[in-house]
Parts: structure tokens; C-alpha cells; sequence
């Protein structure tokens, strides 16, 4: 049984009272104060995700500089495995100074 048979009516209250309009501006102060912190929020992660991408390049630039200055230090290591067997200095013609073989 519907319940406009027994008597039952809807009833639409169409009036504004003051509680309403103070519950609306709540709402509607709360949405933009969560609006402009998020804004901020985002302002600050794309600040700090530019100084990382800058860190990281240089970290990268000194990751380069490592691998030129170990390649540079196994060329002086090889350089002197060379001169501890006899390779690599001239022993001819220097007045004397290295006795010949």
C-alpha cells in the first residue's frame, strides 16, 4: 500500500533560516581554504622536485668525474706495473746515467 492511501503527505520545506546560510558559507570558506593549501602544497612539490632533477644532474656530473679519475689512476697503476719491469724509461744515450744491459 502506497502511503498517500493512509493518509501520509510529502511535504517540501522551502525556507531559508539563518542556520542554512551560516552552514552554506562554512562549507563554501572550508572548500577554498582546502583549495589554496593544496594549491601551496603543490607549488611546493614542483619547487622541491626542480631542486632534486638539479641535484641529481650534478650527482651525475660527479659519477662521471669518478669514473674518469679511477680510468686515469688504473692508467698510472699500469704505467708503473710497467716501469717496476724495466719498461718504459729510456736507458740509451742519457751521459751515463743508466748503466746498459
Amino acid at each position: 500500500m502506497p502511503p498517500e492511501s493512509m493518509g501520509f503527505q510529502m511535504i517540501v520545506d522551502a525556507t531559508i533560516t539563518v542556520g542554512n546560510i551560516i552552514e552554506i558559507s562554512v562549507i563554501v570558506v572550508g572548500g577554498v581554504t582546502v583549495l589554496a593549501s593544496l594549491k601551496n602544497t603543490v607549488f611546493n612539490m614542483k619547487t622541491d622536485i626542480t631542486d632534486m632533477k638539479i641535484e641529481i644532474r650534478k650527482v651525475g656530473e660527479v659519477l662521471v668525474k669518478m669514473a674518469v679519475t679511477e680510468q686515469r689512476i688504473s692508467n698510472v697503476e699500469q704505467d708503473v706495473r710497467d716501469l717496476r719491469h724495466g719498461h718504459g724509461f729510456v736507458q740509451r744515450d742519457i751521459n751515463g746515467e743508466y748503466p746498459p744491459r
